[in-house]
């Protein structure tokens, strides 16, 4: 039993002792990041077009729902969906069986004027008597007009004919019939010009003026600008959104715009001084869209959360996160983790203007 202890014992020492020979033996060593090689550009001020770019929709110019002053038969409607139209064509006969009434009366009292006429010139009847007869003319040929005016229903604006909503011998009822809920017969909306209807920010409502030119453009139509004009801005600004909203005319010479459309306004405000890099130079928080960039400080690289603007082409403009004069890293972010020592290989300078 005591020489098995002993050999235990002999053995448990000899493993101390060349564990111990190990660590005097092995050279200390002490792990060091490599410093990560990175590419510099000098943020410099770039003078930018101070442009406005808003979505909206095409709307026609003016709408308008058209139908009878008071309820009566349709006698026949003249247009239908898709016919073009222009301002003053009979789009719509109303039932004139009050009209000829009216027409009828209207010739009996004109007939007895005309005699009562004669008779006051020899003093058959007075003054008084003539004058009021006179007054019932006056008052059935004002009723004859009226009934004219509103049994032939003309285009009040030039335009197309875009809703249909009764048919030839129909009553008309004055009630609603339109999507928006107003009671028409016809609907025609006038889409030469067309406009849109954009809500811009209230910091932009002192540059914004009447007659200021806009561009135009639509996927539906790649390549192509359509020129537009500020036509009409709005006077108050809505205190839930800050906005105000501003009324773009296109021409639609070729009526190639049509309602609903989709579109994208630019409107061209001057010039600013502002602060562009490069698209690479900026990169985006997985998991958010919070974007940031590395700019260097005494050879240590500096994470910066910036607020992007506008895109020119491969770059983008900062508005806020870095300042000019500061060195942005431009190649080998990818690598680095904010206050990590760098080594630059090359300093840019940006030369946008």
């Amino acid at each position: 039993m005591t020489t098995f202890l002993k050999s235990k014992n002999l053995i448990l020492l000899t493993f101390v002792l060349f564990i111990s020979g190990c660590n005097l033996t092995a050279p200390e060593e002490e792990y060091e990041r490599q410093k990560v090689l990175v590419e510099l550009k000098r943020v410099e001020p770039a003078i930018l077009p101070d442009d406005v770019r808003i979505t909206g929709v095409v709307e026609p110019f003016e709408v308008s729902h058209i139908g009878a002053p008071t309820p009566s038969r349709i006698e026949k409607i003249f247009v239908d969906v898709g016919d073009r139209v222009e301002k003053g064509q009979l789009l719509v006969q109303m039932d004139r069986t009050q009209l000829f009434q009216a027409q009828v009366q209207l010739d009996n009292i004109r007939e007895d004027l005309r005699r009562m006429d004669t008779l006051l010139k020899v003093g058959a009847v007075t003054q008084q008597q003539y004058d009021q007869l006179k007054t019932q003319y006056e008052v059935a040929a004002s009723n004859v007009k009226n009934l004219e005016e509103n049994t032939r229903i003309e285009a009040n604006i030039p335009g197309i004919i875009t809703g249909r909503f009764n048919s030839d011998g129909e009553i008309f009822s004055m009630s609603p019939a339109t999507p928006g809920g107003r009671p028409a017969i016809v609907t025609l909306k006038q889409i030469q010009p067309v406009k849109i209807m954009v809500g811009l920010s209230e910091r932009f409502f002192p540059q914004v003026q009447p007659g200021m030119e806009a561009g135009v453009t639509l996927d539906i139509f790649p390549g192509r600008q359509f020129p537009g004009r500020v036509n009409r801005v709005h006077p108050t600004i809505d205190r839930m959104s800050g906005t105000f909203q501003v009324e773009v005319l296109i021409e639609n010479r070729d009526l190639s715009l049509r309602p609903g459309m989709f579109a994208r306004v630019s409107l061209k405000l001057g010039e600013i001084e502002g602060i562009l890099v490069p698209s690479l130079a900026v990169r985006k928080q997985v998991g958010s869209d919070e974007r940031f960039v590395f700019v260097v400080e005494n050879d240590k690289a500096y994470r910066r959360t910036v607020t992007l603007g506008r895109t020119f082409d491969d770059q983008l403009e900062i508005l806020s996160g870095i300042s000019t004069g500061e060195k942005l890293v431009v190649t080998g972010q990818h690598n680095l983790v904010d206050g990590e020592e760098v080594e630059t290989v090359n300093i840019k300078s940006n030369t946008t203007n």
